[in-house]
């Protein structure tokens, strides 16, 4: 059993290092740049052939837009964070030859280029890889002479459009929950067949976190939106036989928002994955067995996940954190919820396991199993769809907002205010007291 926030599963070496943003230090870079022959193409990087092809197609569209691509490049902290990890690493960027998988609109190419590397590939299947070639063309004096080359196809059916292997991996392949849309199986592949032995991948790890929550406003919201299907006189008919399929519906839909950290009621569990050793098997099938101690009499409506990505060059070491108590990002944090709530007491232990199953819609099912140490009380989530999430940011006026960040229903000046009234209340107290 793991307790508390001491817990890391490892999924890959056993090897655990601190990191922290700007922070410093590793030693040792890039393999000499001799040629090495490139490895065949096996099955296992030919999957997008067996996932659902309207998932696929949605899913090029969606990233070949430049909304889309806009949305990411104006995530502050993701963005300045890849740059920052890949400018502050020149022993792995000089000279190099990188690949760039999922390169969008070419941002991490750029960056590349920027930090010193000698080639890059830009691989793009979707027609944003046509944005790519603009983008490098209309900023050649601003990419230090180095070589970009757009790959416009799928990495699995790259034939010989790279030549040799290459020094460094860069890619965004993060999805919600660290593994939605299933890309980083593509990022390891890449690994297997183009990166040269001892090569380096940006990032290099992902630390999967979960915590139990608190919140019955939220766990209110889902409970009610079977409302409608409680009508039993629509139209002459009675709708209300449809209402534990409603109930059912709506509570196998994760919850896409900021996570108020107040809401967390135990430390949190971090499951390592090292994407320089885990295979593309080991995350078909990912079960991370936990073991909470709660600090506070309440009710536990589920898990709350996030995830941080590790960039540990040879100059230093970076970290890209989705933490609740973190400045927000466009992946926001996300929560799974239990139907039925545990009440837990104080020093109370929660025991269970969080499963993750692949599926062929390029994301996952999830199981969770959560019970009281030593007692009979569990409560299931049964079949959660990672890839049918609601973002409630943008659907309730009382999603939390981080510190710094704007509201969709204006959250933030009203929390504000409430924080402000709060402090002016403590300070009258206070000066009634003196006097």
């Amino acid at each position: 059993k793991f307790c508390c926030s001491s817990a890391v599963h490892q999924f890959s070496t056993p090897r655990l290092r601190a990191c922290t943003m700007a922070s410093a230090s590793a030693s040792a870079s890039t393999s000499a740049a001799t040629d090495h022959p490139r490895r065949p193409r096996t099955s296992d990087t030919e999957r997008f052939e067996q996932y659902d092809q309207g998932s696929v197609q949605s899913y090029f569209q969606y990233y070949a837009k430049l909304g889309n691509q806009q949305n990411m490049l104006q995530d502050s902290v993701r963005t300045s964070t890849y740059r920052q990890a890949i400018v502050s690493n020149p022993s792995d960027f000089g000279g190099a030859t990188v690949m760039d998988i999922g390169a969008g609109s070419g941002i991490l190419s750029f960056f590349s280029a920027q930090a010193g590397a000698a080639t890059v590939y830009a691989v793009e299947a979707s027609s944003a890889a046509e944005t790519i070639r603009v983008l490098a063309e209309a900023n050649k004096r601003n990419l230090g002479g180095a070589d970009v080359r757009v790959v416009n196809k799928r990495l699995e059916s790259i034939n010989d459009e790279i030549e040799g292997l290459v020094d460094v991996l860069v890619s965004e392949p993060i999805g919600t929950f660290l593994f939605n849309e299933r890309m980083i199986e593509t990022y390891i592949a890449a690994r297997d067949r183009f990166l040269k032995p001892g090569g380096k991948m940006f990032p290099n790890v992902g630390n999967l976190c979960i915590a139990p929550f608190s919140d019955a406003v939220l766990h209110s919201e889902q409970q009610n939106k079977n409302a409608f299907w409680k009508n039993t006189s629509f139209y002459g008919l009675d709708l209300s036989a449809a209402v534990p399929q409603s109930t059912k519906e709506h509570f196998s839909q994760p919850i896409v928002d900021y996570v108020n950290p107040e809401c967390l009621v135990s430390e949190f569990i971090t499951s390592r994955f090292d994407f320089a050793t885990c295979t593309l098997e080991s995350l078909h099938n990912i079960e991370i067995p936990f073991c909470f101690e709660v600090s506070q009499p309440c009710l536990v409506h589920g898990l709350a996940g996030w995830f941080d990505a590790l960039f540990e060059g040879s100059d230093s070491c970076v970290t890209l954190s989705t933490a609740p108590w973190c400045p927000g990002t466009h992946w926001y944090q996300i929560r799974f919820l239990l139907e039925t709530p545990l009440a837990v007491n104080a020093g109370q232990r929660l025991e269970g396991t969080l499963k993750m199953e692949a599926n062929k819609l390029q994301s996952y099912y999830i199981r969770i199993h959560m019970g009281i140490q030593g007692t009979s009380i569990f409560s299931d989530a049964q079949c959660i769809d990672l890839k049918d999430p609601e973002y409630r940011f943008f659907t309730s006026a009382d999603a939390y907002c981080p510190p710094g960040t704007a509201g969709v229903f204006g959250q933030q000046a009203s929390q504000q205010a409430d924080q402000a009234l709060g402090a002016q209340a403590q300070q009258q107290q206070q000066q009634q007291q003196q006097q």
